[in-house]
């Protein structure tokens, strides 16, 4: 009877034991490879990885419009902006010699679309933005470089030359960034480079009336950005000094009042010891301010710096600025009058 009963326990355990593992189960298959094979080795034909600081990436198949691209900085700015890639828009009043621009860059393998406009004339600004667009869809960039300078002593010059100055320095720059505006916020973002100037935060001698369109220029530019806050549009303002460009050289299109009258060039009023930098370096700090975001870049790099320490003793500044002026003048100009 024992036996029986202890029978019949042990069958009622085992029912309730999970099937016991057959010996005959595939073990998985493992994914090492077996030693001695040769693994497959990678794709040499893979792009790399580009960031915004690898050169060219960033503009890319970008859009890019440029005032003032007839000559001097603005220039220089298409074609480097055509080096990296982008496609120029090229702004300014003189047809010939941006056709002929476009053409160059054409001939590098980049694209380029020539726009013959003046900037004080909001229309044709208008009509120019709208080719763009027509033609590469986008904005992505806009740098105002189109600018004229009259030096002269703002007792003796005449009104005209500084309304003149207005109209191209302050109000062309208004007209574009209003014409670029509609479509950059459609797109919810955009850059826009303002090419002002270290005469904008320090009144300088023989470039009081220039500077004053300079400043109006900062102002405009500041208050805009603070307008534009959180809208993925981001405004720049690029502060150079003198920079070497026909307008310096007296070849540029623009004639002051006097020079029509009587053909004397106002830089000849300059000190002939001012020495002017290179275009590239406004195009590179142009470039930072696109790529970093940066609000304001000086050219040289601390200029501003030093100017808004200066604003600090105004007097002190304006008696060293006095003394200075007049000692380069009678160093450069004293042999002239003996």
């Amino acid at each position: 009877m024992r036996s029986k009963r202890n029978g019949s326990r042990n069958a009622a355990r085992n029912t309730n034991k999970p099937p016991a593992a057959k010996n005959d189960a595939k073990a998985p298959e493992k994914d090492a490879e077996a030693p001695g094979k040769d693994r497959e080795p990678p794709a040499k034909d893979a792009e790399p990885r580009l960031s915004r600081f690898t050169p060219g990436a960033y503009f890319r198949d970008r859009t890019v419009l440029i005032t003032g691209a007839s000559s001097g900085i603005g220039r220089d700015l298409a074609l480097t902006f055509a080096k990296m890639g982008a496609k120029v828009a090229l702004m300014a009043r003189r047809k010939s010699l941006l056709i002929s621009l476009a053409d160059e860059i054409a001939a590098a393998g980049g694209e380029a679309l020539p726009l013959a406009a003046d900037v004080t004339r909001r229309a044709e600004v208008r009509d120019a933005v709208e080719q763009t667009l027509a033609r590469f869809g986008r904005i992505d960039v806009l740098i105002n470089s189109a600018g004229i300078a009259i030096p002269d002593r703002v007792e003796s010059m005449p009104p005209e030359d500084l309304e003149q100055m207005m109209a191209v320095n302050l109000m062309g720059t208004l007209h574009t960034m209003q014409a670029v505006l509609p479509s950059m916020r459609a797109a919810g973002t955009g850059s826009i480079v303002n090419i002002a100037s270290l005469a904008g935060r320090r009144g300088m001698p023989l470039l009081g009336a220039y500077g004053a369109t300079k400043f109006a220029v900062v102002g405009l530019t500041e208050a805009l950005r603070v307008e534009l806050y959180g809208s993925g549009i981001r405004l720049s303002l690029v502060m150079p000094g003198m920079i070497d460009t026909p307008m310096v050289h007296g070849t540029s299109s623009t004639k002051s009042t006097a020079e029509r009258a009587s053909g004397r060039d106002p830089f000849k009023l300059l000190p002939d010891s001012m020495s002017a930098m290179p275009t590239q370096w406004v195009t590179w700090a142009v470039i930072a301010a696109v790529v970093l975001g940066v609000a304001e870049v000086d050219v040289p790099p601390g200029a501003v710096v030093m100017e808004k320490i200066a604003a600090l003793f105004p007097s002190l500044t304006d008696a060293v600025l006095a003394l200075g002026t007049r000692l380069l003048d009678w160093a450069t100009r004293g042999g002239e009058k003996s």
